[in-house]
């Protein structure tokens, strides 16, 4: 299943330039685009909002610990690698699950929602067009990205849970 959802989700490349271009883009420079929303929450909300970027930062770091040993349990080849194609964007052939783009995304933007629900969601959703175009690159299946997010949301949750009883 995870093969053909990732042969149907790359079909389009080569069709719109500007959409590989995009795709390529969000891919490589996603995480930029999150940081620069978290800028945004410290401008805005002050203390309140930069005590809500550290924790953000907090549960992705947390998010890639926990990510690092699970891709050190379950080594799964890139698809690139595995399906004998190009990738659209450079990258070496490490082991793709979980997708730690999608993690620390889903992560970042789970903490910010608990103090901003506005810029919180805007992040969901950047995180969801992160996570779509490292499939859509072909540097992930399906099934890494679902997992990073759903692994980056429930640390980010916990964390704040912890954070909250301290």
């Amino acid at each position: 299943m995870d093969k053909y959802l990732l042969a149907h989700i790359r079909r389009g490349i080569g069709r719109r330039k500007r959409v590989d271009a995009w795709m390529a883009h969000m891919a490589a420079k996603g995480p930029l685009w999150l940081f620069f929303v978290m800028g945004v929450l410290v401008l805005t909300n002050g203390a309140a909002g930069l005590w809500s970027d550290v924790e953000a930062v907090v549960a992705a770091a947390a998010t890639r610990g926990v990510n690092e040993l699970i891709g050190r349990a379950r080594h799964r080849d890139r698809p690139f690698v595995q399906e004998g194609f190009v990738p659209l964007i450079e990258h070496e052939p490490s082991f793709s699950f979980p997708s730690n783009h999608s993690a620390c995304g889903f992560a970042l933007a789970v903490a910010v929602c608990f103090a901003n629900p506005l810029l919180g969601a805007l992040m969901l959703l950047l995180a969801a067009v992160m996570a779509y175009s490292r499939l859509y690159v072909g540097v992930h299946y399906p099934l890494d990205v679902t997992a990073g997010a759903v692994i980056g949301s429930l640390v980010a949750w916990g964390v704040h849970l912890l954070l909250k009883m301290l």
